[in-house]
């Protein structure tokens, strides 16, 4: 299966700075940057520790089972769900453009990844399409949440 990235970017240009969430506690800028944090966590660019890794490796695969359960389905997953710390947005001084311009590149660079399997730095290796699919959902969900999907 394909999953349409470029729409995902064209939504990305509606997300303005004061869009609000239907739901949840992060700002736009925020949920931005936990995207980001979301793709650069899981492609190797951020590190983390060795205890994510460990928890990861140990139980990513049950939480990847969870996912298929729910067919990947953004409104059958729960709102308001607690994340890893690693993903939390952080303290940025980059713009709220910066931030989207990023976003645009890392689903640029997970778009066009070829190899049949990524190592994902927290699910170990893991076959691409479900690298994609893993990303797809994670952004498609929070834009759902800012309305934007």
């Amino acid at each position: 299966m394909i999953y349409d990235f470029d729409s995902l970017i064209d939504k990305l240009n509606y997300l303005e700075e004061e869009t609000s969430p239907k739901w949840g506690k992060m700002n736009s800028f925020k949920m931005i940057n936990h995207c980001n944090n979301f793709i650069e966590v899981s492609m190797g660019n951020q590190k983390i520790s060795l205890w994510t890794r460990l928890f990861g490796r140990l139980f990513g695969k049950v939480f990847l089972k969870y996912l298929k359960s729910l067919d990947f389905d953004i409104n059958r997953y729960p709102k308001n769900s607690k994340t890893l710390k690693e993903f939390k947005p952080f303290i940025s001084q980059e713009s709220f453009l910066n931030q989207k311009n990023r976003l645009t590149e890392n689903l640029k660079i997970v778009k066009e990844l070829k190899s049949h399997y990524t190592i994902h730095n927290i699910y170990g290796k893991i076959e691409t399409r479900l690298f994609k699919k893993i990303v797809h959902f994670h952004t498609s969900y929070h834009f759902n949440q800012f309305g934007i999907l």
